[in-house]
């Protein structure tokens, strides 16, 4: 893989990890919560499971779900669920009235369960199992061995993919001062709910073409 090819395929990954998406929502609402350290753990989580789509592109799934319209119908409705869950539970979160302070959230939420919730938000949106299958075949030489250019691609998405998420996470943290002392972290999770709702209601009735 020359240079310009990896600049190319950088700068187009880099677009998507700068647009807002459910993993930005969720990273700034872990960034909040949880603090810059455990936020860690949301982008091992992210990144976990965009290596699982990238292996399950690569081993012809992606082509499979492509031509499976039920098998696709279903993931979808699975992932659109989960964010429904997600947002449900961040909107009817409960204010105890007495102030929300991060010191006092931040050991909340285990690191298993930060993992888990981040890994699950990443890989429930079955398209990007098409994206992968999509993308990565423009950036390959097909004269070249594969398997070192993926390994190249995987690794150029996942540094970046990781770095975004700390850079959303690491934002919210800074703002999460002012939010505690203002009352407005409560509205802030309810704001994150509503966007869950709307993201889990656009990926279950978006068209599959």
């Amino acid at each position: 893989m020359n240079f310009d090819t990896w600049l190319l395929f950088s700068f187009a990954v880099l677009m998507i990890a700068i647009s807002p998406g459910t993993m930005a929502v969720l990273s700034m609402n872990h960034g909040i919560h949880y603090g810059k350290k455990r936020s860690l753990i949301t982008g091992f989580g992210s990144v976990s499971a965009a290596m699982l789509l990238m292996l399950a592109s690569a081993a012809g799934l992606g082509a499979i779900l492509s031509n499976a319209e039920y098998g696709f119908v279903i993931l979808k409705w699975c992932g659109g669920a989960y964010l429904l869950f997600l947002g449900i539970k961040l909107l009817f979160s409960k204010n105890d009235g007495k102030g929300l302070h991060l010191e006092q959230k931040t050991t909340q939420g285990t690191p298993k369960g930060i993992f888990k919730q981040a890994f699950t938000v990443g890989i429930s949106n079955p398209k990007d199992l098409l994206f992968f299958s999509a993308l990565f075949p423009q950036f390959i030489d097909m004269s070249l061995p594969q398997l070192p250019q993926l390994l190249i691609l995987a690794l150029t998405w996942a540094i970046i993919d990781f770095s975004f998420v700390m850079i959303y996470a690491s934002l919210a943290n800074v703002l999460a001062p002012k939010l505690t002392e203002s009352q407005k972290l409560h509205w802030f999770d309810r704001f994150s709910g509503a966007i869950f709702i709307t993201l889990a209601g656009l990926l279950i009735t978006r068209n599959n073409n």
